[in-house]
């Protein structure tokens, strides 16, 4: 038996259940329908579906659509990386763009027609999802049959993926005049996620990965400027998370499996950019106790925290803060009040150690500062035995005995020999 796949499984598990019934939107571009792994990725999705999810694929078209230009020796004409689509060049991309969407759609068919997967209540469905408008005369140049997304016929696709059809959208749209224009299949794929409020948006490309990492909406400009090649892409993603789409991934087909491994991975295998914040920092809950022994029961058999039983956790939880990433407790800290003084004791300060390097322990700082300066304390208190390096380049000092209030004191391990260090702290932002 393979251990590592068992060992996926078991990780996959709770996201199975997790992403059963949620709405994801899927879009490769053409280059993506050329590589040799197209067939397993159709199967993936297959998967995908047949695990509950509910579907939506848009696909891309333009390297097809240029080589069929090349043929015939049209000229093809891109002004700031935007077709111009004249009309022998609509002709093209309708001609393409409908072969395109016969092999996408017999590909799936016959991944949802084949065991393990079988289930008649599973199909793929097109049509015309798409209202658009002309893109227009932009400094000087007229784009003629090249559109933009007017709206999405919402209400049909949601009904068509609750009965468990995967819908296939392709990038022509259609005016209520019965025009047909070419659009982006990146502004297609945005307008749609958040038109039936996707779950997530996932955009799969054909250039070498990206960094496995998470990006926040405010991150992105940077991130654009380190990686060109994925420049048009990118800014797609961001205006799709300024329009309202709250997680978008970008993963690439030269990571083989990337699709499963970044959907059913705790920490994934793509790119994932967050409008809002995927792990969060907040005040810990009698639910958190379980994840918090999880996390500190390895630090406490080192010696690094002191040991804590379930009953003084449950006891003491309001004192506690933590990270979660989801659902998952990866790191925690407390503030203890002492008596009668206008000190704080911060305690148990822990990251698992696949998230360090994050600066996770630099936010569970700061959210202990926020708490002591919220119960107007002046000063912070720690006593640790491996971690003196690192609370000293934040600011704590060494201390001595005779500096800890009577009640620390009295307790005080001498076996244990903790070094003792304080900080000062303020109501002004840390």
């Amino acid at each position: 038996m393979n251990n590592n796949l068992i060992g996926f499984f078991r990780e996959a598990a709770p996201y199975i259940h997790l992403h059963r019934g949620k709405v994801f939107v899927i879009a490769f571009s053409g280059e993506v329908i050329e590589e040799d792994s197209f067939s397993l990725l159709i199967q993936d999705i297959a998967t995908l579906s047949a695990l509950g999810a509910r579907i939506v694929l848009v696909y891309g078209a333009r390297p097809q659509v240029d080589k069929q230009l090349q043929l015939i020796n049209h000229k093809i004409q891109l002004v700031e990386d935007m077709r111009v689509t004249d009309d022998l060049t609509l002709k093209i991309a309708q001609e393409t763009i409908g072969y395109l969407r016969i092999k996408i759609e017999n590909k799936l068919s016959h991944a949802l027609s084949k065991p393990p997967i079988i289930n008649e209540s599973l199909g793929v469905l097109s049509g015309n999802f798409v209202t658009a408008k002309p893109y227009g005369i932009h400094h000087g140049t007229d784009y003629q049959h090249t559109g933009t997304v007017r709206k999405i016929n919402n209400k049909l696709i949601k009904q068509l993926i609750n009965a468990g059809s995967i819908v296939l959208i392709s990038s022509l749209g259609f005016s209520p005049t019965g025009e047909t224009f070419n659009l982006r299949y990146e502004d297609v794929a945005s307008f749609t996620a958040k038109s039936i409020q996707a779950d997530k948006l996932i955009f799969i490309h054909a250039d070498m990965a990206t960094p496995t990492t998470d990006i926040e909406l405010q991150q992105i400009d940077q991130f654009i400027e380190t990686h060109p090649k994925q420049k048009r892409l990118l800014k797609h993603i961001k205006k799709a998370m300024e329009n309202g789409v709250e997680r978008v991934h970008l993963i690439s087909t030269k990571t083989k499996d990337g699709l499963f491994l970044e959907l059913y991975t705790r920490d994934g295998i793509g790119t994932m950019f967050n409008a809002s914040r995927y792990e969060t920092s907040r005040q810990a809950t009698i639910e958190d106790v379980s994840g918090i022994i999880e996390l500190i029961e390895p630090l406490e058999a080192k010696g690094a925290l002191i040991k804590r039983s379930r009953e003084q956790l449950e006891l003491e939880i309001d004192k506690f803060s933590i990270i979660e990433r989801d659902g998952k407790v990866i790191g925690c800290a407390a503030l203890y009040d002492l008596a009668n003084t206008q000190m704080g004791e911060l305690a148990c300060l822990a990251v698992h150690p696949d998230y360090k390097g994050g600066e996770r322990g630099d936010r569970l700082l700061k959210l202990i500062i926020q708490k002591a300066n919220n119960r107007k304390l002046n000063q912070l208190l720690v006593l640790t035995t491996q971690s003196i390096d690192w609370f000293r380049e934040r600011g704590f000092k060494p201390g001595e005995i005779d500096d800890l209030p009577d009640q620390k004191k009295a307790l005080y391990n001498f076996q244990r020999n903790s070094k003792i260090l304080i900080k000062n702290i303020t109501s002004k932002k840390t």
